[in-house]
C-alpha cells in the first residue's frame, strides 16, 4: 500500500532492542527509504548506529545508488567498490573523506590514492592533506612514490613542504629540494639546503649542478657546508658566473679563498681575475693555506703584490713574510738583504727552502733564528763546503758545545 512512513515508524520500536534475528527486518527497513524516496531518513538511521545486524554490502550498493556516496563508503569491504564510490568526492564532505583513510589499512590507502590522482587535478589538494595526515602510517616513501608516479611536482612540493622541517629522512629534504626546483621555489630550495643538516650532501650537489639554477646560491651552501670547494668553483667558472666566486669569498667563507683561487689557477683563470679576488678579500685570507696552493701549481709570484701590499700596512705575520721571502729568493731580488734585515719569517722555514737553490742563503737563514737552526746550520755548511761561513759563525757564536758538534760532524 505505499505506507512507507507508517511501516517505518512502526519498525523503528520494533526494531530497537537491535537483535541479531531482527537482521532481515533491519535490512527491509533500510532498504523501503533507499528506494522508496526517502533516503534521508536511511542516513539518519545510519549515522545513529541504530542497527548492526542488517546486511551492509547489500545497503551499501543501496545507498551508492541513492547518492549516499558516504554511507556507501562507510559500508563497502572490498577496495574496488571503495574506488568506484570515492569517484564521487566532489559529493563529499572532505572532513568525512580524511577521516575515512584513517580506517583504512595502509595498502589500501596507497591504493585508493592512486585512484584518485589518477582522476585528475581536482583531487590534488585532498591527496596531499591525506598524505600528509597520515604520513606516519603510510610512509614518506610510499606517499612520494605515488606522486612521482602520476608525475605531480606540485603534490611533491606541498606534501613534503608540510613535513621536511621534521623529518629526519634524508630522501624526503632532497625530493623537496628536487620539486621546488622544478617549480621555481629557488627561496624555499635556498633555505633547505642552508639550513637542513638531513639530506645527502653529494646527492644534492649533483642534482643541483645538473639542474643549472639560475640563481646558485643554493648549491654555494651545499658546497660551503660539505667542502665542495674545488667542485663548486669549477662549476661556478665553467658556467660563467664568476660574481658568485666573488661573492662567496668575500661575504659568505673569506677562509676557503685559498682553494678557491687553487682551483681557478688549476682551470687557467684570468690572473687579474685572481688578484681582483684576493684584493678584495685582504686580511681576511688565510696566508698559509694560500700560499701552499698557490706553490703547488708553481705560481707563487701571483701572490707578489698582494703579499707587499699586506707587508705595507705593517703585518708582521710570520707566514707573510715567509711567502714573501720565498718569492724574492726564487726571483733574486736581493735576497741576501732580505734574509739578513728582516725580522718576520721563520728562519727553519726559509732555510730549508733555500737549501737547494743556494745553500749560502740557507746558512744566511739559518743564522738569522740565533742559534735555533744551529743544526740545520752546521749540516748545511758542511755538506756544501761553506767551512769558512761555518768557522765565521762558530767564532761568534763562541759556544763549545756548538762547535763540538761541528767537529764531529765533519768527515
Amino acid at each position: 500500500m505505499n505506507r512507507v512512513q507508517e511501516c517505518t515508524a512502526f519498525l523503528l520500536e520494533a526494531l530497537k532492542e537491535n537483535k541479531q534475528e531482527q537482521a532481515v527486518l533491519q535490512t527491509k527497513l533500510l532498504e523501503m527509504n533507499l528506494l522508496g524516496g526517502s533516503p534521508q531518513v536511511s542516513d539518519a538511521i545510519m549515522q545513529n548506529n541504530m542497527f548492526t545486524h542488517y546486511d551492509r554490502q547489500y545497503i551499501a550498493k543501496l545507498c551508492e545508488k541513492a547518492g549516499l556516496f558516504q554511507r556507501a563508503a562507510e559500508h563497502f569491504t572490498e577496495l574496488t567498490d571503495i574506488k568506484r564510490v570515492m569517484a564521487n568526492t566532489h559529493n563529499m564532505n572532505p572532513e568525512f573523506i580524511m577521516t575515512f583513510f584513517g580506517n583504512l589499512s595502509g595498502e589500501h590507502s596507497i591504493e585508493l590514492l592512486r585512484e584518485l590522482l589518477g582522476r585528475g587535478p581536482s583531487n590534488l589538494q585532498l591527496v596531499v592533506q591525506i598524505c600528509q595526515k597520515y604520513n606516519d602510517q603510510l610512509g614518506s616513501d610510499k606517499c612520494i612514490k605515488v606522486f612521482e608516479d602520476f608525475k605531480s611536482n606540485e603534490g611533491l612540493y606541498y606534501y613534503l613542504g608540510a613535513i621536511v622541517n621534521l623529518s629526519q629522512e634524508p630522501d624526503v629534504h632532497f625530493k623537496y629540494i628536487e620539486a621546488a626546483s622544478k617549480l621555481g621555489q629557488f627561496k624555499e630550495v635556498e633555505r633547505v639546503c642552508r639550513d637542513s643538516t638531513v639530506y645527502d650532501a653529494d646527492k644534492v650537489k649533483s642534482f643541483l649542478m645538473d639542474a643549472k639554477l639560475a640563481d646558485p646560491r643554493p648549491l654555494i651552501h651545499v658546497c660551503d657546508r660539505n667542502d665542495f670547494i674545488e667542485e663548486m668553483t669549477a662549476y661556478l667558472y665553467s658556467n660563467n658566473l664568476q660574481k658568485y666566486i666573488e661573492v662567496y669569498v668575500q661575504k659568505v667563507s673569506p677562509g676557503k679563498t685559498p682553494m678557491v683561487v687553487g682551483k681557478l689557477l688549476e682551470l687557467d683563470c684570468n690572473e687579474d681575475f685572481v688578484r681582483g679576488l684576493l684584493n678584495s678579500v685582504g686580511q681576511a685570507c688565510p696566508v698559509d693555506e694560500l700560499v701552499e696552493q698557490v706553490e703547488r701549481r708553481n705560481r707563487l709570484r701571483l701572490l707578489q703584490p698582494w703579499l707587499e701590499a699586506r707587508v705595507a700596512t705593517g703585518n708582521t705575520e710570520p707566514s707573510t713574510h715567509n711567502a714573501i721571502g720565498k718569492i724574492y729568493i726564487t726571483l733574486n731580488r736581493d735576497p741576501v738583504q732580505f734574509l739578513s734585515n728582516n725580522q718576520f719569517y721563520e728562519p727553519a722555514v726559509l732555510g730549508k727552502y733555500c737549501e737547494k737553490l743556494d745553500p749560502s742563503l740557507a746558512y744566511l737563514a739559518y743564522k738569522k733564528a740565533g742559534g735555533a737552526c744551529d743544526e740545520d746550520l752546521i749540516r748545511v755548511t758542511t755538506e756544501n763546503g761553506l767551512f769558512k761561513d761555518q768557522a765565521r759563525y762558530l767564532v761568534e757564536k763562541q759556544d763549545l758545545e756548538v762547535s763540538e758538534r761541528s767537529e764531529a760532524s765533519e768527515p
